[in-house]
């Protein structure tokens, strides 16, 4: 669970999916050896989710970028694998399995607040740009709060399996410190999944105490004959407001440059609550152009780009890259289709609506209340994931498919199903290419951060020579979401060789939105291919995409310059929106583009302020035949 490579750029990831991996090939290897059978839930619901994860894999047949699909349906497979060898452990031997899990919760927590409290004591004050320091060991203090929320549902497994109060005490005690460092995060996704947990459990505790006391009330009948009228209207209500309401929710919640100027409305989209509206907005659109299959698995930074990043403050006047649409239901919508979001939206209905069902009708105390915690906490993840991404986490993912395993023997009981033996060979194969596929990413970013460093230092062999070493058909590109050709293009072109044109179409074909790509291809276009028409096709694609990114504009003004046409120049140079009160407003925001070198940010600002008004003078001295003299 902790472990991390310092030499890669996620520290995390990458070396916790190797890890899972070979920690479930082990197991499946000592299953095989011991020919031991494996239980798995004998479940409707359980069906729906492997359809869904079944049609997730046959995504990356159209995926636009292989690599991409094929990792994120690696990381897609470890949540089966996980809920069913845990499925399989609390079948064999529940008491043992619950023990281990409150064990390996407790130590987890204890090392996540252990790290949390020592980087909030070296913080200047609490606002959200320190707390953006801390971040534990899960990389981001959003998933570290996330990660302590659902970890509270293990420790109160202490109140049930074990006689002494030391558990007991330390899990209260935990608990007491995870709670108020979750509130010291300020995570408003993680703190309002905690209120909905909290409230849904009170709702529970409630029901059973009013309406399930007696087995021979009559709210009991009434339970067990709407429950499938119950599952069928939530799916649609869940299904529509996913769909239809969120959709109406971002459009509503998003400025509009006729309601303020449009500085104003550039620096409210700094605003989380907008920014994250203007990325479901425009992930909409990606699943409106491919309704049916959706745009693949892990995709959606790439097609992301291809809806538009105007009024993305960051994201169009700053080379940031998104990589998640901050909803992982939107995600799973706009990389499935709506086919593949119906089998998920079932799956989540079902096995919620069903729990709860059951769980009204328990008459073991301990079994209701331990149902309903874990219950209430799934119900907060699900939550939380209207707002975040943390299920592209790998020790999210383990401790959500434990969730989601304790719930499939809520609502399954007696219903369970032995596999045959061969399965053993199966899950271990399964494993063994999750391995295969952590290692060839394991290189590829060792790669790239190396590739980084060498950029850095302005070593272009480097970065070319790490760049290819850093490809492979399981890595194409980097962690924020920029294809290694384009590096490899960028190394080619400094050192003076004519092929960098080969690897930017590489690039274009690996990332075909790319506003950093579309633009240097745009320009060895006209340079090195002497090829106006694709030069022209290329800067304007990356101008529609990234109205605010400048060096398009600069590339094809002076393109035109030297085509001799400077009235053409003058067109594109006078959609540049970049004057004295753009510049004002941005260097004074600098902090929130470089929050660790705010002064570098102030100076590429004023450098791009200085190459806007030269190109301006540029063009005027050309349309009055002056000469040049800067």
């Amino acid at each position: 669970m902790f472990i991390g490579l310092p030499n890669l750029y996620d520290k995390f990831l990458i070396a916790r999916f190797i890890a899972l991996a070979i920690g479930l090939a082990i197991v499946f290897l000592f299953a095989l050896f011991r020919k031991k059978r494996w239980i798995v839930p004998d479940s409707p619901v359980f069906l729906v989710y492997l359809l869904f994860v079944l049609l997730c894999g046959c995504s990356i047949i159209w995926a636009t970028n292989t690599a991409e699909a094929v990792f994120a349906f690696s990381c897609q497979l470890l949540s089966p694998l996980i809920i069913i060898l845990f499925y399989s452990l609390l079948s064999s031997n529940r008491h043992l399995t619950q023990k281990v899990l409150w064990m390996a919760a407790a130590v987890a927590l204890s090392v996540y607040l252990l790290f949390a409290i020592v980087q909030l004591f070296h913080i200047e004050n609490f606002s959200y740009e320190q707390l953006y320091r801390v971040s534990g060991i899960n990389g981001h203090k959003n998933l570290l709060a996330a990660m302590l929320f659902m970890l509270s549902a293990f420790l109160f497994t202490s109140f049930s399996v074990f006689e002494s109060k030391i558990p007991k005490l330390l899990s209260v005690v935990l608990f007491a410190i995870s709670t108020i460092v979750i509130i010291l995060l300020k995570s408003r996704a993680v703190l309002l999944s905690v209120l909905v947990a909290a409230g849904f459990f009170g709702i529970m505790i409630l029901i059973k105490v009013r309406h399930c006391r007696e087995r021979s009330h009559p709210y009991k009948s009434f339970l067990r004959k709407a429950q499938r009228p119950q599952l069928l209207i939530s799916v649609v209500l869940v299904y529509a407001f996913l769909t239809v309401g969120l959709r109406w929710f971002a459009a509503r919640s998003v400025p509009h440059s006729s309601e303020k100027s449009e500085i104003e409305t550039k620096m409210m989209s700094t605003s989380s609550l907008v920014e994250r509206c203007l990325l479901w907005d425009k992930t909409f659109r990606i699943a409106d152009k491919h309704p049916f299959t959706g745009c693949g698995v892990g995709n959606w930074q790439i097609h992301f780009p291809d809806a538009g990043l105007e009024r993305l403050y960051r994201a169009d006047v700053w080379n940031v890259n998104f990589t998640k649409p901050h909803n992982e239901y939107l995600g799973v919508l706009s990389e499935t289709g709506y086919l593949g979001f119906l089998l998920y939206t079932v799956f989540l209905v079902s096995l919620f609506t069903r729990a709860f069902f059951v769980l009204c009708e328990t008459k073991n105390r301990k079994e209701f209340l331990y149902g309903a915690l874990v219950l209430s906490v799934f119900a907060g993840c699900c939550v939380n994931a209207l707002f975040d991404f943390p299920n592209s986490r790998i020790e999210y993912l383990i401790w959500m498919g434990i969730l989601m395993a304790i719930l499939f023997q809520v609502i399954t009981r007696d219903k369970q199903k032995t596999v045959g033996k061969g399965f053993n060979l199966f899950f271990l194969l399964i494993a063994a290419m999750l391995i295969m596929v952590g290692g060839f990413r394991y290189k590829g970013e060792r790669n790239a951060f190396e590739m980084q460093k060498a950029l850095q230092a302005n070593d272009w062999k480097g970065v070319k020579r790490y760049c290819r070493q850093a490809q492979s058909v399981f890595y194409t590109i980097d962690p924020v979401g920029l294809p290694l050709h384009w590096y490899q293009g960028k190394a080619e072109k400094m050192l003076g060789g004519s092929q960098s044109i080969n690897s930017f179409r590489q690039a274009h074909h690996y990332a075909p939105y790319c506003k950093e790509n579309l633009n240097d291809l745009g320009l060895v276009s006209y340079y090195t291919a002497h090829d106006l028409g694709m030069a022209e096709f290329y800067l304007n694609e990356a101008i529609r995409i990234s109205p605010n990114y400048l060096y398009p504009y600069f590339n094809l003004a002076y393109i035109y310059l030297s085509e001799h046409e400077p009235q053409k120049a003058k067109t594109v140079a006078d959609k540049i929106y970049f004057d004295e009160q753009k510049r004002e407003v941005m260097k004074a925001d600098a902090i929130y583009f470089e929050p660790f070198n705010a002064e570098a940010a102030r100076q590429k600002i004023d450098a791009d302020y200085k190459a806007t008004m030269l190109l301006h003078k540029t063009i005027l001295d050309n349309l009055l035949n002056k000469p040049d003299d800067q």
